[in-house]
């Protein structure tokens, strides 16, 4: 896929809608699944899906020049909304986040028990170990989608990362 900033460019510039219609088949997958992972049932996930790019369409012509982070920062404010008074945003046993955690031949259950490990973190970490490795962000698009410096999303990756590690080691 071409990149996402490049494709956002020639939709603003040009109204070129095939390069809006690849960009949107790339990141709509990876953001529903953000959206289950973080506790949405599909229906619900798919309403969210459908306002983030909405409210994505309305504004990026405006700055295109970082859409990745922009989406996912409209993501993560409708995920808040929806669950402003939740005080623990759950991640769930999907199948496809436990398939994303290998198994390893000393734990054969390694998805299930570092899901089971995440469901202990406080809602900001599992927001950031999620956003970084699981969708694949990159720490500077994390930190401009939920308004960080980069070096913090990096040292409380690390953080939240280091908690994981001490919770699954024997």
């Amino acid at each position: 896929m071409p990149d996402a900033d490049d494709l956002i460019r020639r939709y603003c510039s040009k109204k070129d809608q095939a390069a809006f219609r690849r960009f949107y088949q790339h990141e709509a997958p990876r953001l529903w699944k953000y959206f289950v992972a973080r506790g949405c049932d599909p229906d619900t996930a798919y309403d969210l899906l459908s306002e983030s790019f909405l409210r994505f369409i309305q504004t990026v012509c405006k700055n295109p020049a970082a859409p990745l982070p922009l989406l996912y920062r409209i993501a993560l404010n409708l995920r808040i909304d929806l669950h402003r008074r939740a005080q623990h945003w759950p991640v769930r046993m999907d199948p496809e986040l436990l398939a994303a955690i290998p198994a390893t031949e000393s734990d054969p259950l390694a998805g299930e028990t570092v899901l089971k490990a995440m469901q202990t973190l406080h809602g900001d970490e599992q927001n950031l170990l999620l956003m970084r490795y699981w969708i694949g962000l990159t720490h500077a698009e994390v930190a401009q989608a939920i308004g960080l410096p980069e070096g913090t999303v990096r040292r409380q990756a690390a953080a939240a990362l280091h908690k994981l590690r001490g919770m699954l080691e024997p």
